[in-house]
């Protein structure tokens, strides 16, 4: 056969997607097969599928499921009646008067269906939309991946004895953070904190055990986050028993705080 050009929409086009997929009847197969070899559209066709289920497959992380809901899943598939084996074709009889369906045809009909499915795949992909939807789907991964991260590292420093705690409070005595000061990494946990402008703004830590304050540590608290944020810390920091928390203009730490919103003490053993 002829082949079509790049710019011009080729009628095969979903069954070069449903070739992809593995989703074609043998009859298909076989033309699909044939047509490839003169078609560098419904090849292009193949190769783009091929890639947009690959980057589908691999978005998201496998995860092992909870062991309750395994057992729920196992027990399920324990109850569900199996069907026994046909050695023949089997017909399907519906109404009296209406039509006779074989095996065959329920295999063209989940073809379709699949077919159907092949080309919202295939517009989506001329479009850019997978691939837009993927990305935003890997930084929604990563981004609670992240914060998983963080909850138990953070957990793992307030579990160690060594880790210093110090409630910190406004001047009117109201609780605002949490600090925790292990011998070489730090986490603060906000309470009360407002969000910062993360462009413009910045918390600092300071360390309030010297005749001037020391900047220890930056950090930021996003609209409605209370999770605990790890700090860059040093035995140096460690060393102090008491400690303060100002917001500042900037990205970066001045010399001496400018607005402190709340200080306290390490908390006796």
């Amino acid at each position: 056969m002829t082949g079509e050009r790049r710019d011009e929409r080729c009628p095969h086009e979903e069954l070069a997607v449903g070739w992809a997929m593995h989703a074609l009847e043998p009859d298909q197969e076989v033309l699909l097969r044939e047509h490839l070899d003169g078609c560098e559209r419904c090849g292009l066709t193949v190769r783009s599928t091929e890639q947009v289920t690959a980057a589908l497959g691999g978005a998201v992380r496998q995860e092992d499921p909870p062991a309750r809901l395994r057992e729920r899943l196992m027990a399920a598939i324990e109850d569900t009646p199996q069907e026994e084996p046909v050695t023949g074709p089997r017909l399907v009889h519906s109404a009296p008067d209406g039509p006779v369906a074989t095996r065959a045809g329920g295999r063209r009909r989940r073809t379709g269906v699949l077919l159907a499915a092949a080309a919202v795949v295939l517009v989506a992909a001329a479009g850019g939309v997978v691939g837009v939807q993927v990305d935003r789907l890997n930084q929604r991964v990563e981004a609670q991946a992240s914060r998983t991260d963080q909850l138990e590292h953070a957990l793992r420093v307030a579990a160690d004895p060594t880790t210093d705690r110090a409630v910190l409070r406004t001047p009117s005595g109201e609780t605002t953070a949490v600090l925790l000061s292990g011998t070489d990494e730090a986490a603060v946990m906000p309470m009360e904190l407002n969000a910062n402008d993360a462009q413009h703004q910045v918390y600092v830590v300071w360390g309030t055990s010297t005749t001037d304050p020391v900047p220890l540590a930056t950090f930021d608290v996003r609209p409605g986050s209370t999770d605990a944020t790890l700090l860059t810390w040093s035995p140096d920091a460690h060393a102090h028993s008491g400690f303060a928390i100002s917001l500042e203009p900037g990205r970066s730490a001045p010399a001496a705080p400018s607005s402190v919103v709340a200080s306290g003490q390490v908390q006796a053993a």
